[in-house]
């Protein structure tokens, strides 16, 4: 399978406190890493260390910055060969405030207003990942590979990101996307409103729905039928960048043919395994995912069941989404 990815990538600055910081005072600073980071980014080096042909495209400065990003890259096993260089505007920078008494992280961003200019590459992509932090490159994709699938992270609530979730195949969406997609509340205790949830985002949208809901899970449809499969409990280090490892996780079963609740269980269990490390250092190895989940995958289209997988999904069985 060929996969192309497309997105922003950002230089991570990663800052850790003992406690959110309370305004006016005077902090000494007592670690700072460095790294990579983006969603699109976490996703593209999620699959080519469990194995998968990833291309990466994307704008970076003709900075330190961005060739450390396009160098880490590769290092991955991620073909950088249509990354793009900027020789006006700086590597776009995401600096992280971590604070150690939760894990919770706080971001400030200085993005690069740059997108894509070239659209063109020497191989056809089986699937393609993307975030709509570069729309054009994205609309471009959508209409160049017209017989691929589309695989977008919404996590923001934007009308360009809307746009382009209506052409995908699938889209994983945080709650604020799902809510303001279907101007409808999620009552997560009722399993009625659940069913016209997704009915409601059927009606409006062909492609697929995943619905994150940080801590408390994470939303799906199988045969028609609405299912909710809570969040693996872990020590959270870091929070920034469990989303995007989920989304990476979830891509990888997706393009695998997993059965779906298998790939749902891989997702967040991946997701809580990269909350206790900082940075793109964070996102775990296939086997210890599996061996969490007491499961083996033999091929793309085999796998054994778990015996004692930790998280148990619930059906909601009330009505089916047609």
């Amino acid at each position: 399978m060929k996969i192309l990815v497309i997105g922003k990538p950002t230089y991570n600055i990663i800052l850790t406190q003992d406690k959110y910081l309370v305004e006016g005072s005077k902090n000494v600073l007592k670690e700072k890493y460095e790294m990579m980071g983006g969603a699109t980014v976490y996703a593209a080096t999620l699959l080519a260390k469990w194995g998968m042909d990833v291309t990466y495209t994307g704008v970076l400065g003709a900075d330190p910055n961005g060739q450390k990003i396009k160098t880490d890259l590769e290092n991955a096993r991620v073909n950088t060969k249509y990354i793009e260089l900027n020789y006006e505007n700086k590597t776009s920078i995401d600096y992280i405030l971590i604070n150690k008494a939760n894990g919770s992280s706080t971001q400030m961003i200085t993005e690069m207003p740059v997108n894509l200019a070239k659209y063109k590459y020497d191989f056809i992509p089986d699937y393609i990942i993307m975030d709509g932090t570069d729309p054009q490159g994205s609309l471009a994709a959508l209409n160049n590979f017209p017989h691929a699938k589309f695989i977008l992270l919404a996590n923001k609530v934007d009308q360009e990101l809307y746009n382009i979730s209506k052409r995908c195949t699938y889209v994983v969406a945080n709650s604020s996307f799902a809510k303001a997609l279907t101007k409808m509340d999620l009552e997560l205790n009722k399993s009625k409103a659940l069913v016209n949830f997704f009915q409601k985002i059927k009606d409006l949208n062909k492609a697929e729905y995943v619905v994150t809901l940080k801590d408390k899970g994470v939303l799906y449809t199988k045969e028609r039928e609405v299912k909710m499969l809570p969040a693996t409990k872990t020590n959270v280090v870091d929070d920034t960048n469990a989303g995007a490892v989920f989304f990476g996780a979830y891509c990888y079963g997706l393009i695998n043919g997993l059965d779906k609740d298998i790939t749902m269980k891989i997702a967040t269990t991946s997701a809580a395994l990269s909350m206790q490390k900082y940075g793109i250092e964070s996102i775990p190895k296939l086997e210890d995912v599996c061996n969490v989940l007491n499961i083996k995958i033999t091929s793309q289209n085999e796998k054994e069941e778990p015996n004692n997988a930790q998280s148990e999904e619930t059906d909601i069985p009330k009505e089916n989404v047609e």
